[in-house]
Formats: structure tokens, sequence, C-alpha cells
């Protein structure tokens, strides 16, 4: 599998576009169209966006997402906690920026922690991680994480916004550490760098620790 990191400049924001021979899926949604299709374009034969996930329902994650669901008519998966505050400004945090909301309706489909999701050749296991937000999740493809704002190489996500909370952070990142870590190689964050179990460790050791 090919994971291609495309930056939303403006927010710093991290897109990752997960190709496999024809078939794509995107995680989180502040790429534009014409970064996606540059990028598919580069995949030899066009690859076929199966759906997008959204580690969570942040604006900075959702920005373009009504823009590649009306390009690509795929599905939008988020955990079921996530779903209703793409639709609320002050939920969504971009009342803080460029309040909007999404208006996409029919695509938006729901998970549970822990169900695995298959989509053509991919398979995605789907794992409840709040704290930074009501609807934080991480997905697992093949020994890849892609944590969004849980953790990152150097630091944890805020929990001082909506639907945030130190105490549900602090069991999710416990559980990412003791339980979810043992088979995954990579780990890919919503901002900043790429990062390894050893960075994980000391990271959140250092936080659960002081905690």
């Amino acid at each position: 599998m090919k994971i291609i990191k495309i930056v939303n400049e403006k927010y710093g924001q991290n897109n990752f576009l997960c190709v496999e021979g024809s078939e794509a899926i995107l995680i989180d949604a502040s790429a534009n169209v014409s970064q996606i299709e540059e990028n598919l374009k580069m995949c030899g034969e066009k690859p076929k966006l199966l759906a997008i996930m959204l580690t969570h329902e942040h604006f900075d994650h959702i920005v373009e997402l009504d823009n590649l669901v009306a390009k690509y008519s795929c599905p939008v998966f988020i955990h079921k906690l996530g779903k209703a505050n793409l639709y609320i400004e002050e939920h969504n945090l971009s009342a803080l920026d460029r309040p909007f909301k999404i208006k996409t309706k029919r695509g938006i489909k729901t998970f549970v922690d822990e169900q695995e999701i298959v989509l053509g050749s991919f398979k995605i296991k789907c794992y409840h991680l709040p704290g930074h937000s009501m609807g934080s999740s991480a997905y697992v493809i093949e020994n890849n994480m892609f944590v969004g704002d849980t953790v990152f190489k150097v630091d944890i996500g805020r929990n001082d916004m909506f639907g945030g909370d130190e105490i549900v952070q602090k069991i999710s990142l416990s559980r990412l550490l003791n339980n979810l870590s043992t088979d995954i190689n990579e780990y890919y964050a919503g901002h900043g760098a790429n990062f390894d179990n050893d960075d994980l460790k000391y990271n959140l050791e250092r936080f659960l620790g002081d905690n």
C-alpha cells in the first residue's frame, strides 16, 4: 500500500491518501479536489476513491468534505458520536475561524469502536479514542495507524474545546499505549511528522506519568 501525505497549508493539517492498485481511500478531508486529483493521477491508472474516513469532526479536518463528496460520490465514515457535530459550527469549531457546517447528508456512515470496515481490498479497523473530541478515532490499515489529533510525535491533542475531556483522554491514551500499539509500525498524525512505537511510548509515558 502506498501512503501519500497531502498537507492543507493554512491549517497545517495532514490528509493521507492510501492507494492499493486501482483503489484508494482518503483519511480526513482538508485537501481540495485538485490536490486529490493530482495525486491520484500520479498513481498510474487513476485509482477510484472508495471512501473518506474522518478521524474526527473538527473544521480543519473537514473543510473540503462537501466538495470532495460532490466530486467523488463516495461514502464518508465517522464515529457515531462525531456525526451530529459536523452540522453545528460551535461543535465543529469552525466558529473560531470561518463558520460553516457540512451540507452533505447522504452517504455519511457511522461506525462503533473496534468495527472492521472492508472497502474493496482495504480492511480498516476502527478504534474510538475520545478526549480530544467526542468522535476522535484512529484507523488501522495493515501495520499503519492513522491517529488524527489523538496524539502527535511529541504532544497530544488539546482537550479544552467543545467535546474535549481530560479524564476521557487519559483513558484513551492509556488504551492506545498499552493495548493497541503492539502490531503498529508507523503512526500518521493529523498534524506534524509521522512517528513510530518508540516515539509513542516516550511521549505517552511522559504524559500519563505527569497525570
